[in-house]
């Protein structure tokens, strides 16, 4: 997926501290893990100081009270939540029945932000590739972005950009957005 497909898939794009991490069980028995951020900056929807959310999967295998172990965790592939950490999220839409939430491209929707860069699980490979955009409309700095095969980059380009490409393409179900 590349910066386009995660923008355009996006209902919340958020950049944010995880405050709280907890998992368990839904009613109706569906595992989850339970993700609260501290918004530090919005993009697309999350209008609170704090967006919560639940993807698919524990955290970790559970004993359950009968003493059996639920061994059910997070899926292959899924994001890793830790408290304390600084990322930039991409989220789809609730899913109707359940309300889970998880990230766009689940690796590739979040983006660890640190000492100045941002980088998702794949190392941002593929993330400015295939990307139709007039780069006469980008600066030096998100050219330079651009032209990144891998990697991490200024999280501060980044967040600019998505700023402006946020605001210019529409939320999935957003009645401009209709095809």
């Amino acid at each position: 997926m590349n910066i386009l497909d995660l923008i355009d898939r996006a209902d919340t794009i958020v950049a944010g501290r995880v405050e709280h991490v907890v998992d368990g069980f839904t009613a109706a028995g569906m595992p989850y893990t339970e993700v609260t951020v501290r918004v530090i900056d919005r993009f697309r929807g999350a209008q609170a100081e704090t967006l919560t959310f639940r993807q698919f999967g524990l955290s970790a295998p559970r004993t359950l009270p009968n003493g059996k172990v639920y061994l059910g965790g997070r899926p292959e592939g899924w994001p890793i939540w830790n408290v304390g950490e600084v990322s930039l999220l991409f989220l789809y839409p609730k899913a109707r029945v359940t309300g889970f939430q998880t990230t766009v491209g689940l690796g590739y929707g979040k983006l660890g932000m640190g000492n100045g860069v941002a980088v998702n699980a794949f190392d941002n490979v593929g993330l400015f590739a295939n990307v139709e955009i007039d780069r006469g409309r980008l600066s030096a700095d998100e050219q330079k972005m651009f032209d990144a095969k891998n990697g991490p980059v200024s999280s501060e380009t980044l967040r600019n950009f998505i700023r402006r490409a946020a605001a210019e393409r529409p939320a999935p179900g957003s009645i401009s957005n209709a095809r």
